[in-house]
């Protein structure tokens, strides 16, 4: 008898968490990670990311810095100290709210201003997305 997990993703890879209290930049961001065929999980605050991380196992969380309750720091601390989601990799995506060391302090392992090139940001979800699934097989 096997067990069905709770989250069946609609392709091979894990999904991205795209968490910023901002609906624009979310729908943004989603629409973007989805032309390149990510499945995208959208969080309104840090608390609800947290929920999602737990639950779905993303291969990566882009995080604004600047959000209600949990802010995107504290939720970078939370996934680096979890038993849960240790492989998780947390892209910081802000207006500013924190510096570069400030997050890397934190144990982000990418920091993006909001003024920075998107293709940058594509770029590094597809990196660690493959890196976590491995490459494709022939």
């Amino acid at each position: 008898m096997s067990s069905v997990p709770a989250f069946i993703p609609a392709n091979d890879e894990p999904p991205v968490l795209v968490a910023d209290d901002d609906p624009d930049v979310r729908t943004m961001l989603r629409t973007l990670l989805e032309l390149d065929g990510h499945e995208v999980l959208e969080a309104k605050d840090g608390e609800e990311a947290w929920r999602l991380c737990v639950e779905s196992q993303p291969a990566v969380v882009v995080a604004d810095i600047q959000m209600p309750g949990i802010d995107g720091l504290q939720l970078c601390r939370k996934i680096r100290q979890s038993r849960y989601s240790p492989d998780i990799k947390v892209i910081v995506y802000t207006a500013g709210m924190a510096t570069p060391e400030e997050a890397k302090t934190a144990g982000c392992d990418e920091y993006f201003l909001k003024t920075d090139p998107l293709p940058r940001l594509r770029d590094k979800v597809r990196q660690y997305t493959t890196a976590r699934t491995g490459p494709p097989t022939l």
